[in-house]
C-alpha cells in the first residue's frame, strides 16, 4: 500500500519528466545574432500604432513589443482581411492586451482577388508585376486609406512588403500597398517597423518547415519558390533593431494559444513547437523580436528613407 502511494505521488512529477523528454528542441531556431536595441519606440512614447496585415495571425512575430507599447499607454489598433464570426472573435480574443481596437476589411475572396478560382494555392507566391491583375486594387485601397486616415498613427506595423514573412502573396501585396501609399505620401506615418526574422531563424525554421512538408507529401518549395519569384535570394530583409520580450512571455503565449487549433498549427509553423512550453520557458529562448524600420520622411523627393535595403 504505501509503494503504492509513492507510485501515485510520483506520477505527476514522472508525467511532466515525460512530456519534456518528447517535446522538440527549439533551441535551434533561436536568433543567434545579435542587433542593436530600438530607441525610437521609447521615445514616442506613449503614441497611437497601427498593425496592419492581411490575415490575423501574421502579428505573431510581433505582439511582445505590442504589448510592451500597450503597458506605455499606446493607442494601438488592429486591423486585418475579415475572416467570418468565429475566426474574427478568435482574433479579437487574442488581441485582449494588446490592442484598444481590432477591426477587419470588410472582403469576401472574390472582392480581393480574382483568381479564387485558380487551381494553385491561394500562397503559392505570385510575381508583383501580376499583382494589378490578380489583386482588387480599387476595393482594397480605399478601406485602407480610410483606416490609416482616420486613425492617425504616428508608427504602422506591417511585415516586409518584399517577401512577406515567408512569400505568401496577400502579405506582400497588403505591405507592399502600404509602403507604396507612404512613398506617394498618401498616408503620413513617422515610421513603418516590418517584422521580419535573424537570417539564422528563418533559414532553420523555414528548413524545420520544408522537412515536414516533404514528409507530408507536399513540395516544400515554397519558400524555395517565393525567393525566386520576388527576387529576394537573401529572404527577409535584415533586421534594423532587436526588442527584448521576455517581460511579455505571458501576454505572447496568450496571444498564441487563444487562437482556435487549426490557427495554432499554422503558427507552430513558424513559431516552432510554442505549444509544447511554458510561457517562461519558451519566451526565455525566443527573448527578443526583429524589425526592420522605414522613415516617412515628407522632405525627402520620394517620402521613404530605409535604414536597410539590403
Amino acid at each position: 500500500m504505501k509503494k503504492a502511494l509513492q507510485l501515485i505521488l510520483l506520477l505527476p512529477a514522472f508525467s511532466s519528466w515525460l512530456a519534456c523528454a518528447q517535446r522538440e528542441e527549439v533551441k535551434q531556431y533561436a536568433a543567434i545574432e545579435k542587433y542593436p536595441a530600438d530607441t525610437l519606440l521609447t521615445s514616442l512614447t506613449p503614441g497611437r500604432a497601427m498593425v496592419l496585415i492581411a490575415h490575423d495571425d501574421d502579428m505573431c512575430a510581433m505582439t511582445g513589443t505590442l504589448s510592451i507599447l500597450n503597458k506605455k499607454g499606446w493607442v494601438i489598433k488592429v486591423l486585418s482581411i475579415d475572416k467570418g464570426p468565429k475566426r474574427n472573435e478568435a482574433h479579437r480574443k487574442a488581441c485582449r492586451h494588446l490592442a484598444d481596437t481590432v477591426s477587419f476589411l470588410p472582403l469576401r475572396p472574390d472582392q480581393l482577388r480574382r483568381d479564387t478560382k485558380s487551381d494553385q494555392p491561394p500562397y503559392y507566391a505570385l510575381p508583383k508585376s501580376a499583382f494589378d491583375t490578380v489583386f482588387i486594387v480599387g476595393n482594397v485601397k480605399p478601406l485602407l486609406l480610410a483606416e490609416i486616415s482616420g486613425f492617425k498613427p504616428d508608427v504602422l506595423f506591417t511585415l516586409d512588403h518584399e517577401l512577406g514573412g515567408y512569400g505568401h502573396p496577400e502579405h506582400v501585396f497588403i505591405s507592399d500597398l502600404v509602403f507604396q501609399m507612404a512613398q506617394q505620401g498618401e498616408i503620413t506615418p513617422r515610421y513603418l517597423y516590418q517584422s521580419v526574422f535573424s537570417d539564422h531563424m528563418e533559414v532553420s525554421i523555414m528548413g524545420r518547415h520544408r522537412k515536414r512538408m516533404i514528409s507530408w507529401g507536399f513540395p516544400g518549395d515554397e519558400w524555395d519558390n517565393a525567393k525566386e519569384v520576388y527576387q529576394t535570394p537573401n529572404g527577409m530583409p535584415e533586421p534594423d533593431v532587436q526588442i527584448t520580450i521576455v517581460s511579455e512571455a505571458e501576454e505572447k503565449m496568450q496571444f498564441l494559444q487563444s487562437y482556435n487549433e487549426r490557427e495554432r498549427k499554422t503558427l507552430g509553423f513558424f513559431i516552432p513547437a510554442f505549444q509544447e512550453y511554458t510561457a517562461h520557458e519558451y519566451f526565455s529562448i525566443f527573448d527578443r523580436e526583429f524589425f526592420r524600420i522605414i522613415r516617412v520622411d515628407k522632405r525627402s523627393l520620394n517620402g521613404i528613407q530605409s535604414n536597410n535595403t539590403r
